[in-house]
């Protein structure tokens, strides 16, 4: 259920933090009722972790701080972190986020548990679930204080609450395999407890597939079996792909370590559209790297990019991630690019740039979450390069399963202490601005440049691209920009130089068009001096060689008629 307006959910929720009494118990009609949904609005919130013995508490503690820092990042409200035998009074008749399968807050002859489970099967008001991976999640009012909610979700895992901290559901239960929900539904209006199931408002979905059973594909490679819809793929296609999944393997093996044996399982969709409709997920591309699993849509299949396949063979060699800027940086690292950018490239300039996050925002999950992606990204890949560069394989392995997101958790994991790691920090990040100076530079005038052509300061662009030479000799686009520059600055003859010196130089074929372009430009320099003849023997060049881009139609429109100024802007 989606559409749901901060309105409709002042209206459900708005009173129970107030303290007012309990609304009418018509509670879920509504086209806008926002399901499970609602409580991630909720302000004051009590969140309870399970604490009694087989419980491995430490981690349910440390899960569920997370999901309070997290939850404290969406609403800026109060968020209380409890163990299940500490609970108050007043906590217990409040806003609840109740986690894990064992937690206590359960048991009350007022608050009976709404479901059973074993190592076999999940019983929940009169579903039998026999899937032992399923997890629950369930929304109701709090049966001691009906102005107030309870949200349960049985997972406590930090590897895949890092992916999901809560579900966002519009119903009132749903059952979840990793991100999928496999069942949902809503419960009968009231404020009775155990709450009883709308049978007529529910659903379930078969596990992720791309395709329905009878049109299913399966091909293997030597690490992968693929699954495909057989009307959307061809086997030749899914073969292409299989190939190139294999050589982005060997790409993250490289950076990664020796491949363990294994076989990844690839699941390939059409589209965005149907990966969400299948996986639960609409990105272009995840994985489950616990379980071997790579989710792709066509087009990122095409892809070399190793970045899944380093999640999945780091998980083998380096065990469970727990923190983006560590699961996300080291796949960066490998891949050694970010929107197209060297990853050393990145370093420099947000180094220079004063852009560079500090240690303690990356590792800390809700404020790396935080960053906008192209700044968290980046600093995440120039972070993984760090610690690859720096300390190696041995030391990427002491830290990647890191929990804490601390600086100083982080220098106990390499055997440092904290002045020591920042230093180290501060002094490769130094290094890489150095290294890349001259690049540096080029990117500031180019900026430059750029703003000058918005401003139409022509004289400004050009001596901002002449600054961009400096620090690139001979580039050939920042030459054939200055020409252009130079030719609306009213220098005809600093046009005539440049692109002379660009087309004196021996260019490769993956510059022809410079050649047949600065013919032309060159040929329209010439007719703004009046010397037609040399301007002809420019256009007559352009013919002599192969069409690019309609480059043999604007030569011979302009010998048919001389160029002008006007025809520059």
């Amino acid at each position: 259920m989606t559409g749901w307006t901060i309105a409709a959910l002042a209206a459900m929720v708005g009173t129970a933090a107030a303290g007012a009494a309990a609304p009418e118990p018509d509670l879920h009609r509504g086209t806008e009722y926002p399901g499970a949904a609602a409580f991630l609005k909720l302000a004051d919130v009590t969140v309870v972790y399970p604490a009694g013995p087989g419980e491995d508490v430490a981690k349910a503690r440390a899960s569920a701080e997370h999901r309070a820092r997290w939850l404290e990042s969406l609403h800026k409200g109060r968020v209380a972190v409890v163990p299940d035998d500490n609970v108050t009074e007043i906590q217990r008749k409040g806003n609840l986020l109740i986690l894990g399968w064992g937690n206590r807050v359960w048991g009350r002859a007022d608050f009976p548990r709404p479901f059973t489970r074993t190592e076999q099967a999940l019983s929940f008001l009169g579903i039998t679930e026999s899937d032992p991976e399923i997890d629950l999640l369930l929304f109701h009012r709090n049966p001691l204080e009906p102005s107030h909610f309870i949200l349960f979700w049985s997972r406590i895992d930090p590897e895949r609450d890092r992916f999901l901290p809560l579900p966002r559901i519009g119903s009132d239960w749903a059952m979840l395999r990793d991100f999928f929900p496999v069942r949902q539904g809503m419960l009968r209006p009231g404020l009775a407890w155990p709450p009883a199931r709308d049978e007529q408002a529910e659903g379930r979905r078969h596990l992720p597939a791309p395709a329905p059973p009878d049109k299913i594909g399966n091909l293997d490679s030597d690490h992968y079996h693929a699954v495909f819809d057989r009307t959307k793929f061809s086997a030749d296609e899914v073969q292409a792909i299989l190939k190139t999944r294999e050589a982005a393997l060997r790409r993250a093996e490289a950076g990664v370590g020796p491949l363990p044996h294994l076989r990844i399982f690839l699941v390939l969709f059409d589209d965005e559209t149907a990966k969400k409709e299948g996986s639960g997920v609409a990105d272009p591309t995840h994985s489950l790297p616990w379980a071997h699993e790579i989710d792709m849509t066509r087009r990122y299949a095409r892809s070399s990019s190793p970045h899944e396949e380093v999640h999945v063979l780091a998980r083998d060699a380096y065990g469970p991630c727990f923190l983006s800027a560590l699961y996300e940086g080291l796949a960066l690292a490998v891949e050694g690019t970010w929107r197209g950018q060297d990853i050393e490239m990145h370093a420099a300039m947000l180094q220079a740039g004063g852009g560079m996050p500090e240690l303690a925002n990356l590792l800390d999950e809700v404020r790396f979450r935080s960053l906008p992606e192209d700044l968290g990204m980046a600093a995440a890949g120039v972070f993984a390069e760090w610690l690859r560069e720096t300390y190696g394989a041995a030391g990427l392995k002491k830290v990647y399963g890191l929990s804490d997101g601390t600086p100083a958790a982080l220098a106990r994991g390499l055997g440092l202490e904290e002045p020591q790691l920042e230093a180290s920090w501060r002094t490769w990040i130094a290094g890489r601005v150095a290294a890349r100076k001259a690049d540096l530079d080029f990117a500031a005038a180019q900026a430059d440049a750029q703003k000058s052509r918005t401003a139409g300061d022509w004289p400004g662009m050009v001596t901002a691209l002449q600054r961009a030479l400096e620090a690139k000799p001979k580039d050939p686009q920042t030459v054939f920009n200055l020409a252009s520059a130079q030719m609306r600055a009213d220098d005809l003859r600093g046009a005539e130089a440049s692109l002379k010196s660009l087309l004196a130089e021996d260019l490769g074929p993956d510059d022809s068009r410079f050649v047949t372009f600065g013919h032309y430009q060159l040929g329209r320099v010439y007719d703004l001096l009046g010397r037609r003849a040399d301007a002809i023997r420019e256009y007559d060049a352009v013919l002599a060689l192969p069409d690019d881009h309609g480059s043999h139609a604007l030569a011979t429109e302009r010998k048919g008629s001389p160029a002008t100024k006007e025809q520059l802007e």
